[in-house]
């Protein structure tokens, strides 16, 4: 669905990107990552004309974006920052309302939205519908974000380090809601992040980026498992492996077995979560339940050995 060819950007004699051609896969997360400088929140802001392309192209479903008006292009991407930047005089039900009131659709069908979109992000809408920013928290200030960007149900969504100023239990918790979100709505979504762990834990793929450049793409367990340089390795570290297991279900590596007198976790543990929990109890397996149902146990070798799932729960080609 997104594009880029031959994309770059110079500010003068300095390039911020250079020769940048990359294909989002569609309905799929792609992680825009990187040291800081690397160009990777210049080029998402080039996919909706916040920043004008220097040469090079991004194609929309095939299109190219600058045959666009940019008021009419963005008003069809979903676009989600670090700063939210909800109107403080407006309540949450009007700023969610935004992209919707701008596009003149009908006012009923349009509060109707505003409340699934709350009751999506994890906001009871009878409690948040009228409230103003200043009385919200940062996590639930940046779910209304979430939620305005989603409320003319465009097909891309854009996120420029959109957790990155939450406390860590709030990202957490923020970045768990945000990945269910996006097992119902299949968006294609292009986020930028500095975070490693981040970009393990909710990318279905991940652009690494350096000086400009794309040093590799492809899915989280490629760029561990085959880094494409030493810079791709060393900038994930000898830890990526475990960092990604906090990206998995624990539920995603229970086989059948023998439960009784093991430890138990909950099915919508993270499989790094889980393995601290065998580190702690001193167990070698723990019994993954899911209420009052225990699915299975896992012990050291599923976590080491188990095939690598994408985020639907499908093995990836490897």
């Amino acid at each position: 669905m997104i594009e880029l060819r031959h994309l770059e950007k110079r500010y003068g004699d300095r390039p911020a990107v250079q020769d940048l051609t990359v294909t989002f896969p569609d309905g799929a997360i792609t992680a825009l990552l990187g040291p800081s400088g690397c160009g990777k929140t210049t080029t998402l802001r080039m996919i909706n004309r916040l920043i004008e392309p220097s040469s090079g192209q991004v194609l929309l479903n095939g299109q190219d974006t600058r045959s666009v008006k940019p008021e009419v292009l963005r008003r069809g991407i979903g676009y989600v920052i670090q700063q939210v930047g909800l109107f403080p005089h407006l309540t949450v039900a009007q700023n969610v309302a935004t992209v919707p009131d701008l596009l003149g659709q009908d006012r009923a069908r349009t509060g109707r939205r505003v409340d699934e979109l709350l009751d999506l992000v994890g906001l009871d809408p009878a409690e948040f519908r009228g409230k103003r920013p200043a009385q919200l928290s940062g996590g639930q200030a940046q779910r209304v974000g979430v939620a305005r960007a989603l409320a003319a149900d465009p097909p891309v969504l854009l996120m420029d380090e959109p957790f990155g100023a939450l406390d860590p239990l709030a990202r957490e918790k923020l970045q768990d809601a945000f990945r269910d979100i996006q097992r119902r709505l299949h968006k294609t979504v292009v986020m930028v992040t500095h975070d490693i762990d981040e970009a393990l834990r909710l990318g279905d793929y991940v652009a690494l980026m350096n000086a400009g450049r794309l040093e590799q793409f492809g899915s989280p367990d490629e760029l561990i498992h085959a880094p494409a340089s030493a810079f791709v390795q060393a900038f994930l570290g000898e830890d990526a492996a475990l960092r990604q297991l906090a990206g998995r279900r624990i539920a995603d590596f229970a086989r059948p077995g023998a439960a009784a007198g093991l430890p138990q976790v909950s099915a919508a543990l993270d499989a790094r979560s889980a393995l601290s929990v065998l580190l702690r109890e001193g167990a070698d397996a723990l019994a993954v339940r899911d209420g009052g149902q225990v699915l299975g146990v896992v012990g050291w070798a599923d976590l080491r050995g188990a095939p690598r799932l994408g985020r639907s729960g499908t093995e990836r080609p490897q």
